[in-house]
């Protein structure tokens, strides 16, 4: 019988190997683990808005996800997703009927939803971080 010691080294060097080869296909750092390329961030929850003047309050429901180029930009997009939740709702919650109902009243809204964004990451971050801002929902009561 075989003594105990020529069975467990072999062992011993097998998952030695595994966990080695695991290591080496890990990142090298947090930077190399982060998505490199296009990404969307989705702001959740969806918004929900009232707008517009007058004696009638009107309601808008939105699902907005925000195009940024890399995961970078995805990290410090979340990192300030409060503030940025709230330059989207003021500057919805500023626009009239006719504007959000309108296509072309939504795209111009998304061209200074960008604007807005931009400008806040730009100050706080140093660089835009968004591409694009996209509505994936887009629904108005009143």
């Amino acid at each position: 019988m075989l003594p105990l010691s020529y069975i467990v080294k072999p062992f011993h060097l097998l998952s030695l190997a595994v966990t080695l080869s695991f290591c080496l296909s890990l990142p090298a750092s947090a930077e190399d683990a982060i998505a490199t390329g296009p990404t969307y961030v989705e702001l959740e929850p969806s918004f929900t808005i009232n707008y517009g003047e007058g004696s009638r309050l009107r309601y808008l429901q939105a699902s907005i996800s925000l195009l940024v180029p890399d995961g970078t930009a995805a990290l410090e997009v979340s990192t300030h997703s409060d503030a940025i939740r709230h330059e989207i709702i003021m500057l919805i919650s500023a626009q009239d009927r006719e504007t959000l109902t309108s296509t072309t009243g939504r795209s111009e809204l998304q061209i200074e939803l960008l604007e807005q964004i931009q400008g806040y990451m730009e100050q706080e971050t140093g660089a835009p971080q968004v591409d694009q801002v996209l509505f994936t929902a887009f629904v108005i009561q009143g």
